[in-house]
């Protein structure tokens, strides 16, 4: 494993997230996390992050407006 492994599971944690990955990609993504504590934290801040988001917006039925969704998808978790 690699810095720049730990680079790439990172910028693609919310694609994976959504499931726009192909397999092949989502699979070697799952190894990662599955070896890599800090990306794995990582990973599940951007989870709660977007769960969090979804239970908000649910209650209401509104879609949330171009401005949050740009600041949400702009945020960066930095883990110590």
């Amino acid at each position: 494993m690699t810095d720049a492994d730990c680079t790439m599971t990172m910028l693609r944690a919310q694609s994976f997230l959504h499931g726009e990955l192909s397999e092949a990609e989502a699979d070697e993504i799952r190894e990662h996390l599955m070896t890599c504590g800090a990306c794995l934290d990582f990973y599940d801040c951007e989870t709660l992050i977007a769960t969090m988001v979804r239970r908000c917006c649910q209650y209401g039925h509104q879609l949330a407006s171009a401005e949050l969704r740009m600041r949400v998808t702009s945020l960066h978790v930095e883990l110590f």
